[in-house]
């Protein structure tokens, strides 16, 4: 019997549709929103990660946005080339949006 058929004569509900998610069944009381009120939670908050330049990067989320390797970011930060850094806790380091832009713009040939 394929999967088609058992669902056929079920509500939207009750199938248990992808983004529907049945709070109780994981142990967590949770508010379901619609899916207008989470696109709209989604655009708002892309909005204010755009807007915001001075947000911290980790350094592995700096290593992926200027595209290379932990490995060479380790070593563009030991010689004194990249962006001030930011020490966050006693083995966590960051990088403001803003330093790594200034960073980038400062390399153009």
């Amino acid at each position: 019997m394929s999967i088609q058929n058992v669902h056929a004569g079920l509500s939207a509900r009750k199938r248990k549709l992808p983004g529907l998610r049945d709070a109780k069944r994981h142990g967590r009381t949770r508010k379901l929103i619609s899916p207008p009120e989470a696109q709209r939670q989604a655009q708002q908050s892309r909005r204010e990660r755009e807007h915001h330049r001075d947000r911290v990067l980790t350094f592995r989320q700096w290593c992926g946005l200027n595209g290379f390797s932990k490995a060479t970011g380790l070593r563009i930060l030991r010689r004194g080339d990249g962006p001030p850094v930011l020490q966050l806790s006693a083995r966590r380091i960051g990088i403001r949006e803003s330093d790594n832009a200034a960073w980038q713009a400062s390399r153009v040939r």
